[in-house]
């Protein structure tokens, strides 16, 4: 029997900020709005859930928080 070649995986950086974020109630993606306090602020336009995304000790940060309704 022939030995199968194993796929490498890439590795991924946690010092990376994510390109994108899918809202967890709508899954629509989130739009980027600005930086506060040293934190990227991603925001649903459907629901208004915000995400605050940093770094801190080397890795990435994801705060959830909820706007205020519509």
């Amino acid at each position: 029997m022939q030995e199968k070649k194993k796929k490498k995986l890439p590795i991924i950086e946690s010092t990376e900020m994510p390109a994108s974020l899918d809202c967890t109630t709508c899954l629509l993606p989130m739009q980027y709005q600005k930086k506060i306090d040293g934190k990227f602020v991603w925001q649903c336009f459907r629901c208004g859930k915000k995400y605050f995304v940093f770094n801190k000790d080397g890795k990435t940060i994801i705060e959830e928080t909820w706007g205020p309704p519509r």
